[in-house]
């Protein structure tokens, strides 16, 4: 105990609690105590003992009734929306939830996660861009369940973005489009990353070719795409390209207007909803109509989608389910079910919400 105290700079009041209390000590902390206990000839002990699960935490843990959760930028509705349904399955339980901003910094992030963790049962990374394996490592020191993303070995619970940018793309094309820019998303964002292959993917489907990716290579197919026959889709062979966001807001909307501005496309897929509504009200003040000019869809159905003039047409996900099964199978865990039982990710379907931003062809 002493030599571990000694070689990771710590008192060894701390390495005992790392040994029986992980989730007493900041994942740092443990992570500091986990590497020094192996070189000190203490490895498969400590890796016993700095466990999340509830039997590893020893007789005197304690629960707060509290989780932890944390997200990129609190004041998007998305993550509003995921909020409330991680509030709802915890007072079924008689849990609270605590939300923390990590105000899209990954070192925020990190900071709340390191001064949160010993006040909480487990935690909710929402969105999260920190690396896989540090990731991993915070889920071995607390009960923790990953959200929009999937890492190996952790349970993680997210919306089929692929199929819903697909729908977003096969729409566009039945509209008549055939030109059609992908206005992206946080640059580290798994979510971002599997729209744009859904996109590339449905194209390559169609028949299409791929024109400006933003700079990035061409993606491979990575699913069966199958598309039911259209008179629409047979006369229209579009392009797909993808332009950044500088940032996953209405802001970052209104700048992407101008870059798309420089080089026109019939029709615009926005990383969500946020930014497409940014889009269109740039685009309505410089003259550009909606949809007569440009269609335009968002993701995530959020409040705003309906409050904008055209309403938005916009991929639908069940937030408040995503919130509510992911609380649930954190709480699961906090009470002693391992997670490696829940690993595999959990996928919620998508489904497309037509409305007047996107239809250019009568019904």
């Amino acid at each position: 105990m002493y030599d571990v105290a000694r070689v990771a700079g710590v008192s060894p009041s701390t390495v005992s609690r790392a040994f029986t209390q992980p989730g007493r000590v900041s994942y740092k902390t443990a992570e500091k105590v986990r590497i020094a206990a192996r070189q000190v000839g203490y490895g498969d002990e400590l890796e016993t003992g700095v466990d999340a699960r509830p039997e590893s935490r020893g007789l005197g843990a304690r629960r707060t009734g509290v989780i932890g959760m944390v997200a990129p930028d609190v004041s998007n509705p998305f993550f509003v929306e995921i909020f409330r349904g991680a509030e709802h399955a915890a007072a079924a339980q008689g849990m609270v939830v605590t939300l923390l901003n990590a105000n899209e910094s990954t070192s925020r992030a990190r900071t709340a996660i390191e001064r949160i963790t010993p006040h909480v049962d487990g935690l909710l990374l929402v969105s999260s861009r920190m690396d896989s394996s540090e990731i991993q490592k915070i889920a071995r020191t607390v009960p923790t369940v990953v959200v929009s993303r999937p890492i190996s070995g952790i349970p993680s619970v997210m919306v089929d973005n692929y199929d819903g940018a697909v729908k977003a793309l096969v729409h566009l094309v039945d509209q008549g489009c055939r030109s059609i820019t992908y206005v992206s998303g946080p640059h580290r964002s798994w979510s971002d990353s599997t729209r744009w292959r859904g996109i590339v993917d449905a194209a390559t489907a169609l028949g299409t070719l791929t024109g400006d990716h933003g700079g990035s290579a061409p993606l491979p197919v990575s699913r069966t795409v199958t598309i039911q026959p259209s008179r629409m889709r047979h006369l229209v062979r579009p392009t797909v390209r993808q332009l950044p966001a500088d940032e996953p807001s209405l802001v970052g909307g209104r700048r992407a207007f101008g870059e798309w501005a420089k080089e026109p496309t019939d029709a615009v897929i926005c990383f969500n909803d946020m930014v497409a509504v940014g889009f269109i009200q740039q685009a309505e003040s410089t003259g550009i109509r909606v949809p007569a000019d440009v269609a335009v869809v968002g993701f995530d159905n959020t409040e705003i989608s309906v409050l904008v003039s055209p309403s938005l047409t916009t991929v639908a996900a069940p937030l408040r389910s995503v919130g509510r099964v992911s609380t649930a199978n954190l709480i699961a865990i906090i009470k002693g079910m391992k997670a490696p039982l829940m690993a595999k990710p959990r996928e919620l379907p998508t489904r497309l919400i037509v409305r007047e931003s996107s239809l250019r062809v009568a019904p």
